[in-house]
């Protein structure tokens, strides 16, 4: 087996298992087989069999890997979920901001575009998780291939968009059984969360899935990772656009 199949392979296992699987000897070249990996597990798992995907994990950093990944139907929960047992290993908790499209986006967007577009802002929790042992200090490439750590978008109550909204003193918070654990201003990588939409909608159209109406996006973390204890309550504050919970 090269090595797209190799990695295939082992992700396959760990969904189909329950298990995670060790990194020994696995290796991709570029994004191109990371996105190939992607794809192939996501057919394998029967992910997008009856639609594409319609929402959207999109990370990464400035002067690093821009990613995205594609998140099944069945894993978008509602505030107030409980994490059934045996649903991760990990209980990787990103606070984040979610947009849902009022337009189609394509190849051809800019910044002015995405925000011409967004039909509503939500609060959001990313479960994070990986199929891999010690899959969080793996290549960024096989965390790519691993749906970028996603598996699963937690989405709080929808908000219209927020007049000139200053991204530079927006307060995020993150609280686990009534205990700050995290909180921060100005804290999104990119300062501007819907930097990378543009990029998302070349990928997308490039991936023949472009972006749609009603298509949910989770535009990156404004709190890092955090490795939550399962049994736990966990809650997403933001100043400007409201709460989400997820019960672990």
């Amino acid at each position: 087996m090269n090595d797209v199949q190799r990695v295939t392979a082992s992700l396959i296992r760990a969904w189909q298992e329950g298990v995670r699987q060790p990194l020994d000897g696995l290796h991709l070249d570029n994004e191109g087989q990371a996105y190939e990996v992607q794809q192939r597990v996501a057919e394998a798992m029967g992910w997008f069999t009856d639609a594409p995907a319609r929402a959207w994990k999109l990370g990464g950093a400035p002067g690093g890997l821009i990613s995205a990944a594609g998140v099944p139907a069945s894993d978008i929960k509602p505030s107030g979920w409980q994490l059934p047992t045996d649903y991760c290993h990990g209980v990787g908790i990103e606070g984040e901001l979610f947009v849902r499209l009022g337009r189609d986006l394509d190849e051809h967007t800019d910044l002015a575009c995405a925000y011409a577009a967004i039909d509503a802002w939500m609060p959001g929790i990313e479960l994070c998780d990986t199929r891999w042992i010690h899959g969080e200090q793996a290549d960024p490439l096989l965390r790519l291939a691993d749906r970028q750590l996603n598996r699963a978008l937690i989405v709080g109550p929808a908000r219209p968009m927020v007049p000139s909204p200053d991204w530079a003193h927006q307060r995020v918070e993150l609280w686990v059984d009534e205990q700050p654990v995290f909180t921060g201003s100005n804290s999104h990588p990119f300062a501007e969360p819907l930097n990378s939409l543009p990029w998302l909608a070349r990928h997308a159209a490039a991936q023949g899935n472009p972006l749609r109406a009603g298509d949910l996006i989770a535009t990156g973390s404004w709190t890092g990772i955090f490795w939550a204890p399962f049994g736990a309550r966990v809650e997403v504050r933001f100043a400007a656009f409201g709460a989400v919970t997820l019960l672990t």
